[in-house]
């Protein structure tokens, strides 16, 4: 399966802004082949796990995307994007 991973920081505008393009996104998908994780960053919530991978993937920003398949990462996006810019990465990815 194709996981997607956003590092979300609850103190950041531009992060509440896009969490819920990317839920739409995801409630818009049929594939079965795409598994979406909202990881939390530098922030209140954020625990050992969680800063692990964000170190295992060279996450220094909040609101980056990071996708993985076949346990290497395919794409890492610092962007701020919309919902169709989801969709068209996803299926791209998958």
């Amino acid at each position: 399966k194709l996981v997607v991973l956003y590092f979300y920081a609850d103190w950041c505008p531009i992060c509440r802004e896009e969490v819920p393009k990317m839920y739409d996104a995801f409630n818009e998908l049929t594939s079965d082949k795409v598994v979406g994780f909202r990881v939390n960053f530098k922030d209140s919530d954020t625990d050992s796990d969680e800063e692990n991978l964000a170190r295992e993937h060279g996450v220094a920003y909040q609101h980056t995307k990071v996708f993985v398949k076949k346990r290497e990462r395919i794409l890492k996006s610092p962007e701020t994007w919309e919902k169709q810019r989801y969709l068209d990465e996803i299926q791209k990815a998958i």
